[in-house]
């Protein structure tokens, strides 16, 4: 099955209006992303729809999970967040804000050198990065959701943030080498 792109007119009002310094790509995504939980809104039944009901409820069970953390309706607030939750965009974010701790991690073991101070704060940021992704597995695993698509769009996310990591370490590298 191939999605084609939206046209700029599918494009609801409220997705562009509320966000107008989006780019049209990230309006696209954000209509996309809307749509999707509006279908999933639409009266559904086991026999006649069976992936719409699985998308139901997992999205029920995870605003469950999420909710006294995120607030009501957390899965529907990020969807229509402008968000890209594309492996590409999660892994990003993730490798930017593990890796945007270095600075302060470095200052605080200013005895080690750089290659020391690299490698403890690798170490440690995977270690956090596993888990994550460990803790996201069980609980997916936990709502019977953890199949097919699902488990291929975790393992290529940790894939690309795992590239991520090893590019940062091979910059910070780099960077300490003498010119």
């Amino acid at each position: 099955m191939s999605i084609s792109p939206l046209k700029p007119t599918n494009i609801s009002p409220q997705a562009t209006a509320a966000r107008p310094e989006q780019t049209l790509a990230q309006q696209q995504k954000t209509s996309l992303n809307m749509a999707i939980m509006k279908s999933s809104e639409a009266s559904i039944g086991a026999k006649d729809q069976p992936l719409a009901l699985l998308l139901r409820t997992a999205i029920d069970n995870l605003n469950e999970q999420l909710g006294p953390e995120l607030g009501e309706n957390a899965i529907q607030n990020a969807a229509s967040s402008g968000l890209d939750f594309s492996p590409e965009g999660t892994s990003q974010r993730i490798v930017n804000l593990s890796t945007g701790f270095y600075e302060p991690f470095k200052a605080q073991h200013k005895n080690d050198s750089e290659a020391e101070s690299l490698q403890k704060f690798l170490n440690t940021i995977n270690k956090g990065i596993d888990r994550g992704f460990n803790d996201s597995r069980d609980i997916l695993a936990s709502l019977d959701v953890l199949d097919g698509d699902v488990a291929k769009t975790i393992d290529q996310t940790y894939d690309l943030v795992q590239l991520g990591i090893k590019a940062f370490e091979t910059l910070i590298n780099q960077q300490s080498q003498p010119e």
